[in-house]
């Protein structure tokens, strides 16, 4: 059995997130890490990992809103355009860097986005400030 905390398996979680699906049905679960035993079973390494989660509220929050979204391989009722499905990846880029604190300001409207475009005089700004010729 190896020290928790030195287990190259699970990085001293003591759990896994596992890949127990197919490409016609994907799914993951969470497994203890059976390499250091620091879980008793897969079932208290999933009460470990909720009872984490539920210390992060924000980050629960996160996840939630992620996990509404639909997969490719999903119907969706409302066949979402291009454009709508990358605002959607554009604004979970940004409310993860922001709930990571990289997210990044504009320079000149410092508004939180989730790229900035650099300037040769240093300034950061994002595309709408870019795209007004504001810089």
């Amino acid at each position: 059995m190896t020290e928790p905390s030195e287990c190259p398996a699970c990085d001293g979680r003591g759990w896994l997130l596992c890949n127990t699906g197919n490409d016609q049905s994907p799914a993951c679960e969470v497994q203890r890490c059976d390499a250091c035993e620091q879980y008793e079973s897969d079932l208290t390494a999933l009460e470990a990992v909720v009872k984490a989660a539920q210390g992060q509220p924000q980050l629960l929050r996160f996840v939630e809103e992620v996990s509404q979204l639909s997969h490719e391989s999903e119907e969706d009722p409302f066949e979402r355009t291009r454009e709508d499905t990358i605002v959607t990846l554009n604004q979970v880029i940004m409310d993860a860097r922001q709930l990571l604190g990289i997210a990044e300001k504009c320079s000149e409207c410092g508004q939180t986005v989730p790229l900035v475009i650099g300037c040769p005089d240093g300034a950061e700004v994002c595309q709408d400030c870019f795209d007004a010729g504001q810089h």
